[in-house]
């Protein structure tokens, strides 16, 4: 009787286009410049220096790439353009940079302090519960 031979299947990748990975360098400083340029836009650059507690140069010279962002600056950045994306939501542009910056019942704090000191997630709990109408 007669074995009866297996063909061996080789697979071969065929050439793909390349994606940009979160840790291409490259595509992550591309997608903080876009959120940073649209925080300028909505804040200007001094209100953004602030907000992220840097010097009012330091955004400028992160546009120019004179400069690059720390990771504690880049997290900043991602986090207060989640935050400011979410607040316009809710409200016009000047009256999300007050909400921002003023006392909050639900947090018993400003929210961008609670952003700097917690996080994200209280912040966008208190814009929730703003939307849900719970201090009108």
């Amino acid at each position: 009787m007669k074995s009866a031979r297996r063909q061996r299947v080789v697979y071969r990748a065929t050439a793909s286009r390349r994606l940009p990975r979160v840790s291409d360098t490259d595509a992550a400083e591309w997608q903080l410049g876009e959120r940073l340029d649209r925080l300028i836009a909505t804040l200007g650059s001094n209100r953004v220096a602030e907000i992220l507690g840097v010097s009012a140069s330091q955004p400028s010279r992160w546009r120019s790439g004179a400069e690059r962002m720390s990771p504690q600056s880049q997290r900043r950045v991602l986090d207060l353009d989640y935050v400011m994306a979410r607040v316009l939501q809710l409200f016009p542009r000047e009256q999300a940079e007050i909400w921002l910056t003023s006392h909050n019942p639900h947090l018993g704090a400003r929210p961008i302090d609670v952003l700097r000191l917690r996080g994200v997630g209280p912040v966008i709990a208190a814009a929730d519960a703003e939307a849900q109408g719970a201090y009108v």
